[in-house]
């Protein structure tokens, strides 16, 4: 009898043995266990692959090049094209965040000044403008729009790299992620801002736009009640060829899997993610679904000691539905 999807408990079983055995005896162990059930070994054999290189790639430290390679010089109060840069107002593995002003426009937006690493690379900072192009046709109340991109060379002589922007909308309120931090949200208002997430969703994935790494971090709350989704596919825009170095950061975690990379943030991966193989819309809807169940509990779908760890319950458990509201439609 070969395993498939519906032997989980049986993949779940010889995984956790066979993680706890030392590395050089798993091999044996498959083969013995396994017998000749391929798919099972496979199976397994995945598992521990993704396992060990998640664990590897979150037990190496930056090193002090990368690190500085990352890091981009703080800007405010300097102008980049008709953008006057004023306080930064966040920062992650893609980018410094800063508020500023939009001389010819008036009004205010929010600049992402890209990693060192990107304006190193000439091809990889090709493939981002693409992307970022095609994404910012996305026109959508509950998307966060992408103005643009903007670039400024430093002086003759001087000893910085080029500057390479995306210009943003700049969306005011709190994130998911900071409201969550209050407690569970009622079962109206999370189903309310549940539809308006959806919403954003659909339009995107007409046009065949994955966001890949949807996650309360990345939905905001205006004053006003409307949701907007964020960084709409930047995980796909920056992922080309990925790096530790851009990825040692909340917004996106990538780790290289026998199969592929892995791409997003663990808790609201889905399997296919967590295998790092390739992804369509049913990985964003997968997420949603990780993002609604924590809105009306207050605690994550999928937990871990650490990632690997994180990626395993996602691929061989199911959620706690006791944990839902009794009033969860």
């Amino acid at each position: 009898m070969s395993s498939g999807p519906d032997d989980w408990p049986r993949v779940r079983e010889v995984f956790e043995a066979a993680v706890a055995l030392p590395a050089d005896a798993r091999a044996a162990y498959l083969w013995r266990t396994c017998g000749v059930d391929d798919a099972l070994r496979r199976e397994v054999g995945a598992l521990l692959d993704s396992h060990e290189r998640a664990k590897s790639f979150l037990e190496t430290p930056a090193t002090p090049q990368s690190t500085h390679a990352s890091r981009t010089a703080h800007l405010e109060g300097q102008r980049l094209g008709p953008y006057q840069l004023a306080s930064r107002i966040g920062a992650g593995g893609m980018g410094d965040v800063y508020r500023a002003r939009d001389g010819k426009l008036g009004r205010d937006v929010a600049i992402k000044v890209l990693p060192a690493l990107f304006t190193a690379d000439p091809e990889r900072l090709a493939r981002f403008e693409r992307e970022a192009r095609m994404l910012a046709a996305l026109n959508h109340p509950h998307i966060g729009a992408i103005y643009g991109l903007e670039d400024a060379d430093p002086p003759p002589g001087a000893r910085q790299a080029p500057v390479r922007a995306l210009v943003l909308e700049l969306v005011e309120g709190e994130t998911l992620a900071e409201r969550l931090q209050r407690g569970p949200v009622a079962v109206t208002d999370a189903l309310a801002i549940a539809r308006q997430i959806a919403d954003a969703l659909d339009a995107a994935h007409e046009k065949g736009i994955v966001h890949r790494d949807l996650k309360p971090g990345n939905v905001k709350i205006t004053p006003d009640g409307v949701v907007k989704v964020l960084a709409f596919g930047l995980a796909k825009a920056a992922s080309a060829d990925a790096t530790p170095e851009l990825s040692q950061s909340p917004t996106v975690m990538v780790a290289a899997t026998r199969d592929g990379i892995i791409l997003g943030t663990a808790p609201y991966m889905s399997p296919e993610q967590a295998k790092g193989r390739p992804v369509d819309k049913r990985t964003d809807l997968w997420a949603f679904g990780a993002v609604l169940y924590e809105l009306m509990t207050g605690r994550r779908a999928f937990t871990g000691e650490g990632v690997s760890d994180t990626l395993a319950h996602i691929l061989m458990t199911e959620p706690d539905w006791t944990a839902l509201p009794p009033t969860t439609p």
